[in-house]
């Protein structure tokens, strides 16, 4: 025996044979293939959104504001994103810490969507201008002007350099923040601020709550047996909201919309009537009784009332069209499809011929550009001032191009309301057709999963819930995506995980928190049986992939 043996490994006693290594995620016992851990591609397109988030807050930070210059608490805003990014690590901790069997592209996929989106809220929310409004917003747009100038000649040149083109030191450089919150009350611009944090902060609690009130048989039968305790004071605060002074011509209740909030708790109600009264739904003759078409009127009509009073078209048109696409699932009737489609064509026939709001809205999509010597100077400088917001939404795309401009560049943020309904703008302004693409069929794999999902579920109750919810988020996402290319008048409603929509954020985290409880448990059900099987007669060959 040499000495280089006692270091070499010793060789088990018995024949000699071939040692194989076999991979972790190809072992019969491993988390994966027990469904604890999250699969390996949704892992690997995980850390890649990872990567791109802190890389773009990073070239936003280092290199958009030197020159833009930023808003107050800017930093702060910094430090919320990155709580962000660890809150959503951790609940999908938490959830593998609970054992969670159900799809993880579920809970992955918005998460992503997430990743993808925020550096670019986070430029705008960052932006010395974005909260400007009125007369005041091209003043401070011509200040970021001239700040990104003096700024720039400032890094660029030597102190010789910027003696020779000032003619002297070098001008102070402006404050567009300053100009931008002019007349505007301090306490309401930091309550906006404040409501941006939170919904960030919230939004990852948000789905754990979801997924922790549905993860129990029993928690889902008392809110199907129980559903006017919820629903009753839901309707008298909402009614109490649309009442409010200002609340009707802004659609918003302090710069914020609280009643999509109560939009999953509408559709939970509505799942549960269409599970006890589904098979006389699907019967022509029994849906004029009396008592059924109070219950219809209760359940799904009166959730409406309060949208036409604010004038709200988007929302009043994603409560609806969630609840039609319930009702197909719940009775399978093509009938009741069509009869959705008709009532809600003649709902927006209405609204964009009697709403003077809807009306602008249609026009901008269909014909923005008209000829100003066809019109007096106060109509043209009326038009002109409603034509701005889709203006800039229009340069957005067109200067984007193809890869966009990077990180905080192209400028999306000089747009009203980019964040919210303009969202598809600023990110074709920033990532260009790729990236505006590459959100779309993320987004769209995201919408089949939770179908799917509900494709999957045997109960009515749990069919309708998991569909209703899911088109509570999907509907909005194409509202907001095609009325930002004009593809579709704007209805003012954000998408989910991808605009800023503080209401909505929480609200469809709510939603995929209780879509995730129920694949959870169709998927422990599902394990349970194959368990409780009887044994087959003739075994499947199973054995290992060797790579």
């Amino acid at each position: 025996m040499g000495v280089l043996d006692w270091f070499r490994r010793r060789r088990p006693e018995g024949p000699v044979g071939v040692a194989v290594q076999v991979r972790a995620h190809n072992r019969p016992s491993s988390d994966e293939r027990r469904g604890l851990a999250v699969p390996g591609p949704l892992w690997w397109a995980l850390l890649l959104a990872t990567a791109f988030y802190v890389a773009a807050h990073y070239s936003v930070a280092m290199g958009v504001w030197p020159v833009h210059g930023t808003a107050p608490r800017a930093t702060l805003t910094l430090y919320r994103d990155v709580g962000a990014l660890l809150a959503w690590f951790l609940v999908l901790g938490v959830l593998r810490w609970m054992g969670y069997r159900g799809s993880w592209a579920i809970v992955v996929l918005p998460i992503i969507i997430f990743f993808m989106t925020r550096p670019a809220q986070f430029q705008t929310f960052t932006d010395p201008v974005y909260q400007a409004s009125g007369p005041t917003r091209a003043q401070a747009n011509q200040l970021k002007a001239t700040r990104s100038r003096l700024s720039t000649i400032e890094r660029a040149y030597s102190p010789e350099r910027q003696q020779a083109v000032f003619g002297g030191p070098p001008p102070p450089l402006p404050n567009p923040f300053a100009k931008a919150v002019e007349g505007a009350a301090e306490g309401e611009t930091a309550f906006l601020r404040g409501i941006s944090h939170f919904s960030v902060f919230l939004s990852p609690l948000a789905l754990l709550l979801g997924y922790f009130l549905a993860r129990r048989t029993e928690r889902l039968r008392w809110f199907r047996e129980k559903r006017l305790y919820p629903f009753v004071p839901l309707m008298i605060a909402f009614f109490g909201l649309a009442a409010l002074p200002g609340a009707r011509a802004s659609g918003k209740v302090g710069g914020t919309t609280p009643w999509e909030l109560f939009l999953p708790v509408f559709i939970g109600v509505w799942a549960a009537v269409l599970a006890d009264d589904a098979y006389n739904l699907a019967r022509p003759g029994q849906i004029l009784a009396p008592r059924r078409l109070l219950s219809m009127f209760l359940y799904g009509a009166l959730p409406l009332v309060p949208f036409l009073i604010l004038h709200e078209l988007g929302l009043s048109i994603v409560l609806a069209g969630s609840m039609a696409a319930m009702l197909l699932v719940g009775t399978r009737r093509g009938w009741w499809a069509a009869l959705m489609l008709v009532v809600w064509a003649g709902l927006v026939y209405a609204a964009f011929h009697v709403d003077d709001r809807s009306r602008t809205r249609l026009e901008l999509a269909y014909d923005p550009y008209r000829n100003p010597a066809q019109m007096t100077e106060q109509q043209a400088e009326k038009w002109a001032a409603k034509l701005h917001q889709m203006k800039l939404f229009d340069a957005n795309v067109l200067e984007g191009n193809l890869l966009g401009a990077g990180a905080g560049r192209g400028h999306g943020e000089t747009a009203p309301n980019s964040a919210d309904d303009g969202y598809i703008t600023l990110i074709a302004a920033q990532w260009g057709l790729a990236g505006g693409m590459a959100l779309v069929l993320m987004y769209t794999l995201f919408l089949i999963t939770m179908l799917m999902a509900a494709v999957r579920e045997r109960g009515a109750f749990e069919r309708t819930l998991v569909t209703g919810l899911a088109m509570l988020i999907g509907i909005p996402f194409w509202l907001a995506t095609l009325g930002g290319i004009r593809v579709i008048p704007l209805t003012g409603v954000a998408a989910a995980f991808a605009a800023h929509g503080g209401a909505k954020l929480l609200a469809s985290a709510l939603a995929v928190g209780v879509i995730a409880a129920i694949s959870h448990r169709r998927t422990e059900e599902e394990l349970l049986e194959q368990a409780l099987a009887p044994p087959q007669e003739a075994a499947e060959p199973r054995g290992i992939r060797i790579r």
